[in-house]
């Protein structure tokens, strides 16, 4: 018995040579530089803005999981400078880590479950045509 495979369209096909296709910044900037690049990501999330990742079934999986680990390395970052004693509980860095930044690491991590559950998805209807 041959089994028929489907390719899909190349289009859709994400391939890749870098380990995150999705360009994030780096290290910890001030805080109203930190707000502004969270905003930016905010916006992609919720579909204001065009997403790095031109794929119909990994954009949201993709960029939410990259933005969701910035905000966790920034999180890190500003904990690392809390330990420090470089950043002192009231700070701007501090009501930043526990106001803006908790609730965009929230948000991002239901938009990385969603994007996973797409996938899924997409993967289940993928077999049910293979089926056919």
């Amino acid at each position: 018995m041959a089994v028929k495979i489907k390719k899909g369209e190349e289009k859709h096909i994400q391939l890749s040579s870098r380990l995150m296709d999705v360009p994030l910044s780096l290290g910890l900037p001030s805080v109203e530089d930190l707000w502004i690049e969270i905003s930016t990501y905010v916006d992609i999330l919720l579909g204001r803005e065009e997403s790095p990742i031109d794929s119909p079934y990994l954009a949201l999986a993709e960029c939410a999981t990259a933005y969701y680990s910035r905000a966790q390395e920034i999180d890190m970052l500003i904990h690392s400078a809390e330990r420090e004693g470089a950043v002192m509980r009231g700070s701007s860095y501090y009501k930043f880590r526990t106001g803006e930044l908790r609730s965009f690491i929230e948000l991002a991590k239901k938009c990385a479950e969603l994007g996973s559950r797409r996938l899924t998805q997409e993967q289940l209807l993928q077999q049910q045509r293979f089926e056919e």
